[in-house]
């Protein structure tokens, strides 16, 4: 699956340097997953709720993280929904909360205008 348009829509602000590439790791394993699983869908743009709804359901729990790792995963798993642009109906049905007011501003973001999506 070619994930380009999914990383050039991310940006890692100021974040260190391990984390961006941890996090486009994971989001590379859980994309092939996926893939593996539902063959058919071979691009980002074919990815639906019901193959995220089987990562966080079936996937996560077969490979046995730890809880902290788990975070990470679901971390991100809510990278590649707003990279997806479907953040606001996919969020709720996974039981998967944005992050609310208050508590420390997010590095990472995701760009919405295609002006930006330039690295």
């Amino acid at each position: 699956m070619n994930l380009k348009p999914i990383f050039i829509r991310i940006k890692f602000n100021e974040m260190q340097a391990p984390h961006p590439a941890r996090h486009q790791n994971r989001i590379s394993r859980i994309a092939s997953a996926i893939e593996e699983r539902f063959p058919t869908t071979n691009r980002p743009e074919k990815i639906k709720l019901k193959h995220v709804n089987w990562v966080v359901n079936h996937w996560l729990e077969s490979q046995n993280y730890k809880p902290a790792t788990r975070a990470d995963y679901i971390n991100s798993l809510k990278l590649l929904i707003e990279a997806l642009g479907r953040k606001d109906h996919w969020f709720g049905p996974l039981k998967i909360r944005a992050k609310g007011p208050g508590g420390r501003p997010r590095v990472s973001r995701v760009v919405k205008s295609k002006k930006y999506y330039r690295k």
